[in-house]
């Protein structure tokens, strides 16, 4: 048997944009008039702001986060503490150690906790 073919980027596009509501596709089509919309609509930060690629650290984050708490005599429990989540550092230690994904509320909260206590 043949192996079947994986389905492109534009197939799936179309497929989407076939099962979408007219009101949706209004919406797209403004957005890509203006990409300011689209932007705002996605929720993409400023580059220089953004710490995470989607739930996943971005490497400068690491170092960022790694340093500070060097600096501070800190371990990844005492970090999710401060950032109101417990003293459950495992997650944070996977995602500093191994690359792991983290919750989004993990990282919207570690992004204010870097603003405050690393302002680079």
């Amino acid at each position: 048997m043949p192996k079947k073919q994986k389905t492109t980027a534009l197939e799936k596009l179309d497929k989407a944009w076939k099962k979408a509501s007219p009101l949706e596709r209004a919406a797209f089509l403004e957005g890509l008039e203006r990409p300011d919309l689209m932007s705002a609509a996605i929720g993409s930060q400023a580059p220089a702001s953004r710490i995470a690629d989607g739930r996943y650290l971005l490497p400068d984050t690491v170092k960022r986060i790694t340093k500070v708490m060097r600096q501070r005599g800190l371990s990844p429990d005492m970090v999710m503490q401060e950032i109101g989540f417990g003293m459950n550092g495992r997650p944070l230690l996977r995602a500093l150690a191994k690359g792991s994904s983290l919750r989004l509320s993990v990282i919207s909260a570690l992004a204010a906790w870097l603003k405050e206590t690393d302002p680079d």
